[in-house]
């Protein structure tokens, strides 16, 4: 291939040759501001091209007897072939450019593509537990619950549970059957789809980029292969605990298809929350913490007091 690279470049550059060849009239309009400025810049790359193309390319071309595989990923090395453009840059003076040089990428070596960090798949007895966790044993989930049933409280929703005073643990079983019914859809899906329910930290930085994750988390998932997919499992149980909670609601009120799905919304708006706790809760930790020994260092006496 090295050697097709000279004709190439030469019928490249006798194209060009042909603006050269215009009359008087034409080659005065070749170096006018609009057109001619442009062809001429035209040159002068495609020259520089030619030049210097084939000398890198027959540095940088892998031998046809060690075609790596397509998993493979290039690695740079420090060697550079003596040729045309390092001599130019040294003789132009730049020697920033020059030192530079001395990491240009020579595709000369190939490494294995390490495979990506897999989460360790969860067995049997893996997604029972976290399904006792989050229903039974999570402080956060019942912080949750009784937060819902204070705001269903307050909006004396619905009217009729007031009747014998005992709104609030009506709201409260309800706002846990919903979280029950949530977790074994969606669990249950999960297993049944080979993905993982658990939420997944974000690598990136930034509150609104780690903000975006959360959200995007809160309708997709990752597959085994590391792809990202819409996560049914979530979504059906959102929905689905929405709809089934309709059933202990007063029937002629609400409506697994009007109230239901919306329910189901409001659903989505607290897995939503929930994936902002888990992605910046270790970090109010942290904060809180260190705000603690701050405190405490200052409240300590003086050793000569």
């Amino acid at each position: 291939m090295p050697l097709a690279v000279g004709p190439a470049i030469l019928w490249l550059l006798l194209k060009e040759a042909r603006l050269f060849r215009k009359g008087a009239a034409q080659r005065f309009y070749s170096f006018g501001p609009i057109g001619g400025f442009m062809k001429f810049c035209q040159a002068v790359l495609i020259m520089t091209l030619g030049m210097t193309t084939e000398v890198m390319l027959q540095a940088q071309m892998l031998p046809t007897s060690s075609t790596p595989p397509d998993d493979t990923v290039l690695v740079a090395s420090e060697a550079l072939p003596a040729g045309l453009f390092p001599d130019l840059l040294a003789a132009s003076g730049h020697d920033a450019l020059l030192q530079g040089l001395g990491i240009a990428p020579e595709i000369a070596q190939a490494l294995p593509k390490p495979p990506p960090e897999a989460p360790k798949p969860l067995t049997t007895q893996d997604r029972v537990v976290l399904f006792w966790n989050d229903t039974y044993a999570s402080p956060g989930a019942f912080a949750g619950l009784f937060a819902g049933a204070m705001v269903d409280q307050i909006r004396n929703v619905p009217v009729k549970w007031n009747a014998d005073g005992n709104g609030y643990t009506r709201r409260f079983a309800s706002e846990y059957g919903q979280l029950a019914a949530r977790n074994v859809i969606h669990e249950g899906l999960a297993a049944a789809t080979g993905l993982d329910p658990r939420y997944t930290v974000c690598k990136c930085e930034g509150v609104l980029h780690r903000s975006a994750h959360a959200l995007q988390m809160t309708f997709t998932n990752y597959r085994k292969d590391g792809r990202l997919t819409l996560d049914m499992p979530q979504i059906a149980g959102a929905y689905g605990s929405g709809m089934v909670s309709t059933y202990w609601y007063p029937h002629r009120l609400y409506s697994p298809l009007v109230q239901g799905v919306q329910f189901g919304h409001e659903q989505m708006g607290e897995v939503f929350v929930g994936n902002l706790f888990q992605e910046f809760g270790p970090n109010i930790k942290q904060a809180l913490h260190l705000h603690a020994l701050t405190n405490l260092g200052k409240s300590r006496p003086d050793n000569d007091d």
